[in-house]
């Protein structure tokens, strides 16, 4: 199964949204790691990925993995919610689960909300979607499959 369109492109502009790097069209770009690796530190508001995107691919999405799991609601579980192998062969629901949950962090982590008002309707009214979704299931047992499922199917028209 893959992406579903509208999320893909919901997440896209959220990301591009941030400005950390140059603007990507397809969620494989973020394939590196290096996009959420500055995700992250604009998140922590520190620097201390910068020396980490010196670091191979592997070492980058380690990083990343420990994030997500670090900062997971219940980090006991000792689930990571993400396949770095997935990862690493170029899977775009994994990039895009990935992404979701650093979205979701920022979004929760925040000082100071961020400007909604850049994005169109459509996309605010996704991203919104896709909080709310992590914000309902994030003390389920089956976080990973009911991500991959989510980004699967096609959002309920509004």
């Amino acid at each position: 199964m893959t992406l579903h369109a509208t999320r893909g492109a919901a997440l896209l502009s959220w990301v591009n949204s941030l400005h950390v790097a140059d603007p990507v069209e397809a969620v494989l770009q973020l394939q590196d790691c290096s996009i959420f690796i500055k995700i992250i530190d604009r998140i922590h508001g520190t620097e201390e990925g910068q020396q980490i995107l010196k670091q191979p691919v592997s070492e980058r999405l380690d990083f990343v993995c420990s994030f997500l799991q670090k900062n997971r609601k219940h980090p006991s579980s000792p689930e990571c919610l993400v396949s770095a192998q997935k990862v690493l062969e170029g899977s775009e629901l994994e990039l895009a689960k990935m992404t979701m949950l650093l979205l979701y962090h920022s979004t929760m982590s925040s000082k100071s909300p961020r400007d909604w008002e850049q994005f169109e309707y459509k996309i605010q009214a996704e991203l919104a979607v896709i909080l709310k979704f992590v914000l309902d299931h994030e003390d389920g047992l089956n976080l990973n499959e009911d991500l991959e499922n989510f980004l699967q199917k096609a959002p309920v028209p509004s």
